[in-house]
């Protein structure tokens, strides 16, 4: 069992969810974010443990300041960026342009405007999932490949 943001994680922790991606913490100081798809049962990552991935899809760089931005190769449209720390922030690409904030620190995790402490999220469940239209969602099912990944040693 895993602690992010103040809410429980049974199995593996998968705190947000946003276009397909799926943004994984590990414990560590400061605590190690994964961003990865899922494309034909396997991963394709974006950012590994805090690090950019060079992959076909998108383009994914750092700053000096360790902030991590994902833009769509193809359209060129930003889709998001990360500022892993001991409070990470996220920033998701709406469709109308705008951006969806969000932050992860121990004690909590902020969506938009919806805060959430000391929940538990079973087995097969993302805290918040982020649509590209902005909305949120609390406990998203994860797709059965995404926990096969997730859950394979």
């Amino acid at each position: 069992m895993a602690r992010f943001g103040g809410n429980e994680f049974t199995s593996f922790s998968v705190p947000l969810v946003f276009g397909g991606r799926y943004f994984v913490l590990e414990p560590a100081n400061p605590p190690l974010l994964t961003v990865f798809r899922e494309i034909d049962g396997r991963p394709a990552f974006e950012v590994l443990k805090n690090q950019p991935v060079d992959n076909e899809t998108t383009e994914v760089t750092k700053s000096g300041a360790g902030i991590v931005t994902v833009v769509d190769r193809a359209t060129k449209r930003f889709v998001y960026k990360v500022r892993p720390g001991s409070e990470t922030s996220v920033a998701f690409g709406k469709i109308d342009g705008g951006e969806v904030s969000a932050q992860i620190t121990d004690k909590q995790l902020k969506v938009g405007g919806m805060t959430l402490q000391n929940n538990v999220f079973n087995g097969v469940m993302a805290g918040v999932v982020v649509n590209a239209d902005g909305t949120i969602r609390v406990g998203g099912q994860l797709p059965p490949a995404v926990v096969r990944l997730l859950t394979t040693k």
